[in-house]
């Protein structure tokens, strides 16, 4: 059997944005550094609402302001604080509002800043040990036909092979 020619991998070490073209997420890695409630997913880009949040001292509850959210209690996304003192990664929300809506991070220092939330979720991954993690996507993959956003929480890194 001949290897296949046409996958490629790319490893990432913050969320970002890996492709934003069709592709077939094949399998992927993640590896944390520590062994503790960690998580990762991948996302489709296209699906994202940018707000801001803010953090009082000494919670580890935070609040995200995005006009017309439309979130639901308990629902899981994606979470990319762009700036400020945030930790990536997927969060269940509390609806407080239209508008706004919580969640509970380990962190507990204030913070404010930019926030961008990815609500269609391809894949999660939760892992609570330090060994890399490999995941082998049966068949031909998950189709991801907008591309794939890769959010990684603190301290974990992930690398996506994808074709």
């Amino acid at each position: 059997m001949a290897m296949q020619y046409d996958v490629k991998s790319y490893h990432v070490t913050t969320s970002k944005t890996v492709t934003n073209y069709a592709v077939r997420l094949k399998s992927l890695t993640v590896s944390p550094s520590s062994a503790s409630a960690r998580n990762m997913a991948v996302a489709d880009p296209t699906v994202s609402k940018s707000g801001t949040y803010v953090r009082v001292a000494l919670s580890t509850t935070v609040t995200i302001t995005i006009v017309a959210h439309g979130l639901t209690n308990g629902q899981r996304v994606a979470v990319d604080f762009t700036s400020g003192i945030g930790v990536d990664g997927v969060y269940p929300v509390t609806v407080t509002g239209d508008d706004t809506f919580t969640i509970v991070t380990a962190l507990n220092t204030a913070a404010t800043g930019n926030v961008t939330i990815y609500t269609s979720l391809l894949l999660e991954i939760d892992t609570f040990n330090i060994i890399g993690l490999p995941i082998l996507i049966p068949g031909e993959g998950i189709y991801c036909k907008n591309g794939m956003f890769v959010c990684v929480g603190g301290s974990v890194t992930a690398t996506v092979f994808y074709g």
